[in-house]
């Protein structure tokens, strides 16, 4: 089966193309370049491995939470291949790739992606009982977890060495281990969620899109301004 998977959640575009007879995949930091990269980074795999867009079977792209610019050029892309050529397309949840990346850890993995504004995108897992299920949280309030594991939560994504950081900053004596081998390639992890979703559900329906946990800038203006239309009487 013809796989091609991508993520353009962060800043780091990961993408892979899985074949009857051959796996490639790239990380590529692009610093948000995604509208950029993606579609040359498509054909040169494609190109590589001695196939066309027409001869792909399944899309897997990542569906957040994340840049909200990076999560719309993925989604976008990946849904006119899918609605051009006619082939099936399935979304995965960022932070669920993440941890799937680094699941051959014994203990807790927690999956951040920094979020600005002082907060993160984060989730914490171990096997399949999920600890922390996705959300938008500052740093502090992730201690008393990482306190109540009995090994050392690893702290793995794009942005594990600045979560990292943000906890020493606030307790020294917090212990935990920073992923090594971040920012991994999730593209392996896509492919595998992916396909078993596939399998068990099918395609996306045609109306699915991302998900963002936090509303935008552009949200929080708006609803700003309408109510300081109601505190005027306008």
């Amino acid at each position: 089966m013809n796989i091609l998977s991508a993520d353009t959640s962060t800043q780091i575009l990961s993408i892979a193309l899985k074949t009857e007879s051959a796996y490639e995949e790239r990380l590529v930091n692009g610093r948000f370049s995604h509208s950029e990269d993606l579609l040359p980074e498509i054909s040169s795999l494609l190109s590589r491995a001695g196939i066309t867009m027409q001869d792909l079977e399944l899309l897997i792209v990542s569906k957040g939470p994340g840049s909200f610019t990076g999560l719309r050029i993925g989604m976008a892309s990946m849904k006119g291949i899918s609605s051009a050529l006619s082939v099936p397309l399935v979304s995965v949840p960022t932070l669920d790739a993440i941890s799937e990346a680094a699941s051959i850890y014994p203990g807790a993995v927690l999956s951040v992606i920094d979020a600005r504004k002082r907060k993160f995108y984060l989730s914490l897992k171990k096997g399949d009982d999920i600890l922390i299920p996705d959300c938008d949280a500052d740093p502090a309030d992730i201690i008393g977890y990482l306190k109540d594991e009995e090994i050392p939560v690893l702290i793995t994504g794009p942005d594990a060495l600045l979560f990292s950081e943000k906890i020493t900053e606030l307790d020294e004596a917090v212990p935990f281990i920073t992923d090594p081998e971040a920012p991994r390639n999730i593209s392996r992890a896509l492919i595998s969620l992916g396909l078993r979703k596939y399998r068990t559900s099918g395609p996306d329906d045609i109306g699915e899109g991302p998900v963002y946990i936090r509303r935008s800038d552009a949200e929080e203006a708006l609803e700003r301004k309408m109510k300081e239309r109601e505190e005027n009487g306008l």
